[in-house]
């Protein structure tokens, strides 16, 4: 059903469309409505980010949705067995790796394996990606690259090396 503006739009195109005699189909409306709201430069654009599209930082439903969503737009048929390739040639490798020997042709059954690696590998994930490169994370406790001066009271300065930072002993003040 459509709402607002294209409820508004449908109603004046349908009208066009009966006074020119046309018969109003499912196959008309899809063509009408695809050419006001996803013009020919539109539907390629989707086509081609559909044909480039892989898996990336995405977990598999989030892929799954945005390869169905895209798959609208492609202009050739799509036959189940190559859905399940194209789909399964996007995935991670250590996802695809798993999956993609068992041949399965069948694309619900082939997003449904592929979620059950996905958990089976996520804990092994999880602990290898929880923080930066080097698996520190983020706004911890870093090395800074020299020492800087602390202020003391009294108005002198004493230098605090890394290992004060981290708890250890203060150079320049007394022992």
């Amino acid at each position: 059903m459509l709402v607002g503006d294209a409820e508004h739009w449908w109603r004046g195109t349908y009208q066009m469309l009966a006074a020119r005699g046309v018969t109003v189909d499912w196959e008309c409306f899809r063509t009408v409505f695809m050419g006001k709201y996803f013009p020919e430069s539109v539907r390629h654009a989707k086509e081609a980010e559909f044909m480039r599209l892989h898996q990336g930082g995405m977990t598999v439903s989030e892929y799954a949705m945005k390869f169905e969503h895209l798959a609208h737009f492609y202009s050739q048929g799509i036959a189940e067995a190559w859905k399940c390739k194209k789909f399964a040639d996007g995935l991670r490798y250590e996802l695809k790796r798993v999956v993609v020997p068992m041949a399965i042709a069948e694309f619900p059954a082939l997003v449904e394996k592929e979620k059950v690696v996905e958990r089976l590998e996520g804990g092994n994930r999880a602990v290898r990606t929880a923080g930066g490169p080097s698996g520190s994370k983020k706004g911890e406790s870093q090395r800074k690259p020299y020492d800087r001066p602390q202020p003391q009271q009294g108005g002198s300065v004493i230098r605090q090396s890394s290992s004060a930072a981290s708890g250890g002993r203060q150079s320049g003040g007394p022992l």
